[in-house]
């Protein structure tokens, strides 16, 4: 079972306009909603794919029961804390001229310590159960720095792998506790390492410098460009097939949840890439409100490239 967490979830509004027109009026041309959060969206997918999973984290409000609802539709395993305060709003503001999003994201509801504290039992009744703990995303106000740290050393004492796709202090804390599988992208990367990486040789050498930090699987997304990867296997660089890309958001949860797909029936890491490559590209081919599915992942399947690069 592939377990989830997610301590900041959100309802996401894709806004989608022809061009944003700052301090103008702006016509909207569709909204789409949709349930986010690294882990939920991760959940989604491995589902989808077949993967017995079950999403964790903290939910509240009328935005929680949507959420909550979009869950129970897909059938995806949940048993998220309730709070009293709800959960947060996201908008992105997409352009129909290709450009990046425009994101305007909410902190999310404070949690207490008795919060923290009940997640923590709640994570530790279900690692027995679990082959992965996936978390990622931002941590809502109140939650600990070292809080994927913390979530990392209980499963390491349970014998269970960790993968984590965060940014920020709190993806620096995490990398103390040594996960098996980060996911950062380009600019993520950068932050985490303070320079700036020009290429494809920079990705590689970043790629290597924190697999050397004690972490097994380091694998920078790099968008349409596809993924740098090193690992105790070799390096690799996964290579997407063209596709039309209509959004990008969950692409990159989307690439975990193929990975973890795979590596956790045991599966290699090509094969593995080769999952979440699919998975990442079938969900940019969505609409931004909807994920990938396995029909088009299968689809996508047989045009991704894997190469492996010399060290």
């Amino acid at each position: 079972m592939i377990l989830t967490v997610t301590l900041n979830p959100s309802v996401d509004e894709a806004i989608f306009v022809e061009a944003l027109r700052l301090h103008d009026t702006n016509r909207v041309l569709r909204v789409e909603v949709d349930a986010g959060g690294k882990g939920i969206n991760l959940a989604r997918v491995a589902h989808a794919l077949g993967s017995p999973v079950m999403a964790l984290g903290f939910l509240g409000g009328k935005t929680g029961q949507f959420v909550r609802a979009v869950l129970d539709a897909e059938g995806v395993p949940h048993d998220f804390l309730w709070l009293d305060k709800p959960t947060r709003r996201n908008l992105c503001i997409e352009e129909i001229s290709g450009r990046p999003p425009t994101m305007l994201n909410e902190p999310g509801p404070e949690i207490g310590s008795g919060h923290w504290e009940a997640l923590l039992a709640k994570v530790e009744t279900y690692l027995p159960q679990a082959s992965w703990l996936a978390m990622g995303g931002s941590l809502p106000p109140g939650a600990p720095r070292e809080a994927y740290a913390m979530l990392i050393e209980r499963a390491h004492q349970a014998g269970v792998p960790c993968a984590v796709d965060s940014d920020g202090p709190p993806m620096l804390a995490a990398l103390s506790a040594q996960p098996e599988l980060i996911k950062p992208n380009e600019q993520e990367a950068e932050r985490l390492l303070g320079r700036a990486l020009r290429g494809d040789t920079d990705c590689f050498a970043a790629a290597r410098e924190l697999h050397e930090r004690g972490i097994r699987y380091v694998i920078i997304s790099r968008g349409a460009r596809g993924a740098d990867v090193v690992s105790r296997e070799g390096a690799f660089r996964a290579i997407p097939p063209p596709v039309h890309v209509r959004s990008t958001i969950g692409s990159g949860d989307s690439m975990v949840a193929g990975i973890l797909h795979i590596l956790a029936q045991g599966g290699s890491l090509e094969e593995a890439l080769r999952w979440g490559t699919a998975a990442g590209a079938a969900t940019a081919t969505t609409s931004g409100a909807e994920i990938a599915r396995r029909e088009q992942v299968l689809e996508l399947l047989p045009l991704v490239k894997i190469k492996r690069i010399e060290a």
